[in-house]
């Protein structure tokens, strides 16, 4: 009876720690399905213009997505990332945009607007800026850990993620930079230093030498944090790489150089695609630069049509992606309509987009942003619609080349004599030239607004025609042969 008694006891000791191990096992074995299901992002070539396009899973796909930039990292375990990802997915969206870190502290964060509480940061290393104890030498596995969820949940809900991986935004943030010397072992005391390396091309090998001067150190703990990133993510497929966030106040030459070294660091560790940011900071031109797959500008709300137009009938070819709204979209913006057109502008543009959104920073109830989710879910309805437009309707865009000239409002795609889309930001009526295309065609309208189509029409080619709109407001023409 002692024996049988003990074992027993055993069992309920360990029974419980045996189940949830065996959940555990499952849940990760899931996750890891999922992701031996899936096809890496990658470059789409079969359709009209190879180069231009994104597929995922063997598909076309435009990424039109939301950015909570820095707000992951800072709010920490209080941002509720898994109901983040589902309200994006939810509302048709597929593309979450995350920056690795910024320098950031209790002070910092009491003021900041969109937080106004000392948020529980999680670095990539161990320490803190307020107790200022940072051990570069010493990654935090919670960090990556959480990351890693982060990214696996976004793949079960088809959704591809974006990471910015420098700087931190060492420009107004270094006194609160983990790589600032003030605060534990960081190598830097200005924080123009962060893009000075040892050997632009070459990596630092070896183990950690304390007596190395600043610059190895520095290149040392980059490479070590840019190296554990793409060892926690090889295995997800729905992971995209940008290299820098911006950077034009850093010195020109140091600048370009950084983010090649890490280009090829990356592209020999990893076939992620990867994103340069090159508004006026690239002293080079990116499309002939074989690291780069996708190109990133960032820009004012309106008016950037030409811009992208431009970048697609650049060579060789490269997709482009809009990744930064400047300024980010707050939530007390009284006007939003000027925010959609712009994904609407940039999208049919042939580019990615992405909607740098502060409100999202109210998945942590905590915040400020919190209480201003109405505002936070409408710029997701809007952005989903044109989400849903492009990659759920039958829409060809990968065959379509932006071309301003042949409609009045000068924001078109087409592939001409098949497929046309025109977007009206206002008016009555817009004009489409189809003067050198004969045949019939289907005419219908797309409401921005509430992401349905009306109208099934007929027209016909062979002259410039003029398409009478629902009202005035901002519409899609999608016509088809």
């Amino acid at each position: 009876m002692t024996s049988i008694s003990l074992r027993k006891t055993s069992f309920e000791k360990f029974g419980g720690a045996i189940i949830f191990a065996v959940i555990i096992l499952f849940s990760i074995c899931l996750d890891v399905s999922v992701a031996a299901a899936q096809e890496s992002v990658g470059i789409y070539n079969n359709g009209r213009f190879p180069g231009q396009y994104l597929k995922w899973n063997g598909h076309p796909i435009l990424l039109i997505g939301d950015s909570v930039t820095q707000g992951w990292m800072e709010l920490g375990f209080n941002f509720n990332q898994e109901g983040y990802i589902d309200a994006l997915a939810d509302s048709g969206i597929n593309l979450v945009m995350i920056w690795s870190y910024i320098g950031t502290n209790a002070s910092h964060q009491i003021k900041d607007p969109r937080i106004g509480y000392d948020a529980p940061e999680v670095w990539p290393w161990q320490g803190s800026s307020d107790t200022k104890n940072f051990d570069l030498t010493r990654l935090n596995p919670i960090y990556f850990s959480r990351l890693e969820d982060f990214v696996s949940h976004a793949a079960k809900k088809k959704m591809v993620v974006l990471i910015t991986i420098h700087d931190g935004w060492a420009k107004d943030r270094f006194a609160m930079h983990p790589f600032n010397a003030s605060l534990g072992n960081g190598p830097l005391k200005w924080k123009h230093q962060y893009v000075e390396l040892a050997d632009y091309s070459h990596e630092v090998s070896g183990d950690y030498n304390p007596n190395w001067d600043w610059k190895h150190k520095n290149q040392y703990f980059q490479e070590q944090f840019c190296k554990k990133i793409i060892a926690t993510l090889k295995h997800h497929p729905n992971v995209i790489y940008e290299m820098f966030n911006e950077g034009e106040w850093y010195n020109p030459e140091a600048r370009r150089r950084h983010e090649s070294h890490f280009l090829a660091f990356f592209r020999s560790r990893c076939s992620n695609l990867l994103v340069t940011n090159t508004d006026h900071i690239r002293g080079d031109h990116p499309h002939t630069d074989a690291k780069v797959d996708i190109i990133s500008l960032h820009g004012k709300w309106e008016n950037r049509f030409t811009d992208f137009q431009k970048g697609f009938n650049s060579r060789p070819a490269k997709s482009y992606l809009m990744s930064e709204t400047v300024p980010g979209f707050e939530g007390h913006q009284g006007d939003i309509n000027p925010l959609r057109r712009f994904a609407w502008e940039t999208a049919i543009a042939g580019s990615g987009w992405v909607n740098q959104n502060d409100t999202s920073f109210g998945w942590d109830p905590n915040t400020i942003m919190n209480k201003k989710s109405a505002m936070r879910d409408k710029a997701y309805y809007f952005t989903g619609n044109c989400a849903k437009f492009f990659n759920e309707s039958g829409i060809e865009f990968w065959n379509m080349r932006p071309n301003g000239d042949i409609c009045s409002s000068g924001v078109c795609s087409a592939n001409d004599g098949v497929e046309y889309i025109a977007y009206s930001s206002n008016g009555d009526s817009i004009d489409v030239n189809l003067s050198e295309t004969a045949g019939s065609f289907d005419v219908r309208w797309y409401n921005p607004r509430d992401g349905k189509f009306i109208y099934n029409l007929k027209t016909v080619g062979g002259e410039n025609k003029n398409f009478k709109k629902p009202d005035s407001e901002d519409w899609v023409l999608h016509l088809k042969k």
